[in-house]
């Protein structure tokens, strides 16, 4: 099943995943779709679907390691919907790690450039000597 170019592939062990429950997780995982620019695939690999399942999601991405996030719950649906909250959760943290957020030397030229203004606006930095301060490290 294709969502948004994201490709959903079912598995069942020990039981089958019924057009039902397939329905309610391809609509569940339609949130993941904000990620689509990294998302590739997303596998749904359960066990025992029908009683205490066991539901391990797997996001596999452009680049770098897949994302899992595995659970068990009461019924397949509650499972679903755990899983995707954590799953989304997951690739919310590494999207924002590449997007470089939490590169260091980055608050302390944030709190100079503050500084500056602060000071009279007179000193204010160009956009060059930002980017060699940040080169510097």
């Amino acid at each position: 099943m294709t969502e948004d170019a994201i490709t959903i592939e079912f598995k069942g062990r020990h039981d089958h995943i019924t057009e039902r429950m397939q329905g309610h997780a391809v609509k569940k995982l339609a949130r993941l779709s904000r990620y689509s620019d990294r998302l590739v695939r997303i596998e749904v690999v359960a066990d025992h679907a029908h009683k205490n399942p066991e539901v391990e999601l797997i996001a596999h991405l452009r680049r770098g390691a897949p994302v899992v996030a595995k659970d068990r719950g009461t019924s397949f649906s509650a499972t679903i919907d755990l899983l995707v909250d954590k799953l989304g959760a997951q690739l919310r943290k590494q999207k924002e790690i590449v997007k470089g957020h939490k590169r260091p030397g980055v608050k302390e030229a944030r709190a100079g450039k503050a500084a500056a203004r602060a000071r009279g606006g007179d000193a204010e930095e160009t956009y060059e000597e930002v980017v060699r301060k940040t080169l510097r490290g």
